[in-house]
């Protein structure tokens, strides 16, 4: 297991590549962005806000230097058995000395609904147990997204409050411990 210290951050301890069951998750890189630039939008109002505004390249770059993987935050894309990039996921907020992370994902949406996320998700969330030694995982989702709260779910995460985030919008808090978290090894 991987641990580590202020300060500390070293691409070359952690693997670039993670596998899961159904999805590759890789460290995110410059060109990912601007194949994410092309995806399609969401139609539905409750999901726009996963309509990345990158049309220009200026807000490629600021997005993906604000977002690429640093101390206290490891991005990836999500590839699917196609080999197509179907979406973007990471721990933000790292705090290695409390032992937690945020979780943030977004599958494209003319791939939501095949199970890629909770791959992605599961994926994840064990290399932040396994591999960063994270005690705990945290997120906050919308409440009317009642598909992203299935994938939570069903990888283990658990309902702890409730918030309300801008424009009046309901977001839900979940978490998941490691101790939560059964060991993950997706290919037994």
């Amino acid at each position: 297991m991987i641990r580590q210290s202020a300060g500390q951050y070293s691409s070359r301890t952690e693997p670039k590549i993670l596998y899961g069951r159904r999805v590759v998750l890789r460290e995110m890189s410059r060109a990912d962005v601007d194949e994410i630039a092309k995806w399609p939008p969401f139609l539905e109002p409750a999901m726009s806000w996963a309509n990345l505004d990158l049309q220009r390249h200026s807000g490629r770059d600021f997005y993906y230097h604000n977002g690429r993987s640093s101390y206290d935050r490891r991005r990836y894309v999500v590839i699917d058995d196609e080999e197509e990039t179907v979406g973007t996921i990471g721990l933000r907020a790292l705090d290695f000395h409390r032992g937690e992370g945020t979780l943030g994902i977004i599958i494209r949406s003319d791939r939501v609904g095949r199970g890629l996320g909770s791959d992605a998700v599961r994926t994840l969330v064990g290399f932040g147990f396994e591999e960063l030694g994270l005690e705990r995982i945290v997120l906050d989702v919308a409440e009317d997204n009642t598909r992203a709260i299935r994938c939570y779910e069903t990888v283990g995460f658990r309902l702890v409050g409730r918030h309300m985030g801008p424009r009046g919008r309901a977001y839900l808090d979940m978490e998941i411990g490691r101790d939560e978290f059964p060991l993950y090894r997706p290919y037994e």
